[in-house]
């Protein structure tokens, strides 16, 4: 309700394809909302594209493949392309199953090279055995080419935004929203997380200068908030400092900035948090994760922070008036009632503005659902549609999945009016705040008698 943020890695794929040979269009269905069935359907019949492509992560999948079935319905012999986060992480799953009847091709990995070099040799009519990181099936045979080389991103193009059939409602807090990214990849090795499936242990970063056009191109559409949407843009501390001064020097701070920084970066990084207040960063969110240090451990984030580092960070960032998102995990292996609430009571006490209280999910091929598979802690081992960080698909050894489903919607609900922050946030936003209420009740009535449940419940 409060973040709505566009798809930035189509535009990218659109940017980097050689469009003296196509034509292409993105459209983005979270904007459509219920109607995006019939609005697909539609989009087909204007276009009568020779390839659609669809991207998704694992919650999304089970609606994806509803299209790509309408896809091919509508024509079989369109062709249709799978990329993003699931199919990069699970391309195996699909390819051994009946779903390869709707898919042609699934694209593992970053996309830009590989895109590219498919739609040339599918314009010559030759064959994609030089594809990089590609599957698919012929004459009953699993074929998967190998990896090419990571994108060199000095090389890559500013996503073209141009393309977008629409660009309605997506927003952060009432301005209107589009991404960026200013590098790729991560090296940390947290056991929950798929990151180093997409780009290995990596970390590249775009020139400040290609950042500062990206931001431009991005109000020139019309954008007066942006998402960083960097895996994690304070691994280089000093080279993030130095891209917020870049941004005031440039006089882009007018846009509002959301970000994603980790705890450590900033602590280790004098100065940061100013210059990223000065940059126009008006919401931070922040892998938080749990007030406990054993459980940071179990994460294999221990090296990277401790509670007393989260505390100090949080304190620094609103000290500048940026709004904190902190990002925390329940459903620990050893979790119980009392070290939920315990961090329900850290989020409080250290002034944390939007909590999300998510839950451990056990995504495919990580860690994490190995180990939860070992202990049998794994209550939904295969719906996917479920596996959004909000739905419950574990349980602990001592709390059932429906005991944490029932403490985290309480606590979730009692959060904004205990802490204070729904007054501090209304007080900031007031007109956007005067009109979420009532659109709330409106558009997710479930969501809000949940509210009003927990709040009463406390």
């Amino acid at each position: 309700m409060m973040f709505r943020i566009p798809n930035l890695g189509l535009c990218s794929l659109a940017a980097n394809v050689d469009r003296n040979i196509c034509v292409v269009k993105v459209i983005d269905l979270i904007a459509v909302k219920n109607k995006y069935k019939k609005y697909f359907v539609n989009l087909l019949t204007q276009f009568k594209p020779d390839i659609v492509g669809f991207s998704c992560m694992a919650f999304q999948y089970a609606s994806t493949l509803r299209l790509a079935g309408l896809t091919k319905e509508y024509d079989e012999n369109i062709t249709v392309l799978l990329g993003g986060y699931y199919p990069t992480v699970d391309s195996r799953s699909i390819l051994e199953s009946d779903d390869m009847r709707f898919i042609d091709y699934i694209f593992r990995g970053e996309g830009e090279i590989s895109f590219s070099e498919f739609v040339k040799a599918y314009s010559k009519g030759e064959g994609f055995e030089s594809v990089p990181g590609i599957s698919y099936i012929s004459n009953k045979t699993v074929i998967n080419i190998p990896f090419g080389c990571l994108a060199n991103l000095d090389d890559l193009k500013i996503p073209d935004r141009s393309v977008r059939l629409s660009d309605k409602g997506f927003n952060c807090m009432g301005f209107k929203s589009d991404a960026i990214e200013t590098s790729r990849g991560c090296v940390y090795e947290c056991n929950f997380c798929s990151i180093q499936n997409m780009y290995g242990k990596s970390y590249r970063k775009y020139k400040i200068e290609r950042v500062l056009e990206d931001i431009r191109d991005a109000k020139k559409y019309g954008a007066e908030s942006l998402m960083m949407t960097d895996d994690n843009i304070s691994l280089d501390g000093k080279r993030f400092k130095e891209l917020c001064e870049s941004i005031t020097d440039a006089k882009l701070n007018d846009v509002k900035y959301l970000t994603q920084a980790s705890v450590n970066g900033i602590k280790r990084t004098p100065g940061l948090a100013k210059a990223m207040a000065d940059s126009g960063m008006n919401w931070v969110f922040l892998g938080i994760e749990s007030s406990s240090d054993s459980a940071l451990d179990y994460l294999n984030k221990s090296t990277q922070l401790k509670s007393s580092d989260t505390e100090e960070v949080v304190k620094e960032l609103k000290e500048y008036g940026i709004i904190v998102i902190g990002g925390f995990v329940f459903g620990y292996p050893n979790d119980t009632e009392e070290t939920l609430r315990d961090n329900f009571e850290f989020a409080k006490r250290i002034g944390v503005d939007i909590p999300t209280f998510n839950i451990l999910t056990p995504y495919p091929n990580t860690k994490i659902r190995e180990e939860l598979l070992q202990l049998d802690l794994i209550t939904n081992k295969f719906d996917y549609s479920k596996y959004d960080c909000w739905e419950v698909n574990i349980k602990t050894n001592h709390l059932s999945s429906e005991q944490i489903y029932e403490i985290r919607n309480e606590l979730e609900a009692r959060f904004p009016v205990e802490s204070g922050a729904l007054w501090r946030m209304a007080k900031k936003y007031p007109v956007y705040f005067a009109k979420l209420i009532p659109r709330w009740t409106f558009t997710k009535p479930q969501d809000f008698f949940k509210f009003l449940k927990g709040f009463n419940n406390k």
